[in-house]
């Protein structure tokens, strides 16, 4: 994880097994219990699995209840953005970019 003053990386390291999205979406609620307005989770290089995709809504979801950006970073941006459309609700979407810094820049 890195963080700056308002802003958190989460960067996943592999596919997601069985166990890893709790752990993950607990990571980032405590983020945001310590003031981070902004969360970018970065997946990686590889492809994503049904866990990554669910883990990405369940994310979204803990960052609009607590009023916090949510950006998801993918090399298949696209694909992300599809899987995450239909289960974010009605609002706003999460931000799918394809590299770190481009998620950082992007406004919500």
């Amino acid at each position: 994880m890195a963080r700056d003053a308002h802003s958190v990386v989460v960067t996943v390291h592999g596919p997601l097994a069985a166990d890893d999205p709790p752990v993950l979406c607990r990571a980032v609620e405590e983020q945001l219990r310590r003031h981070a307005r902004r969360v970018v989770v970065d997946f990686g290089p590889g492809e994503l699995g049904p866990a990554a995709f669910r883990t990405a809504v369940r994310i979204d979801r803990i960052c609009r209840a607590r009023e916090a950006v949510c950006a998801l970073v993918s090399i298949d941006p696209d694909r992300l953005s599809q899987a995450t459309a239909g289960s974010a609700g009605v609002g706003r979407r999460p931000l799918v970019a394809s590299s770190v810094a481009a998620a950082l820049s992007l406004d919500a």
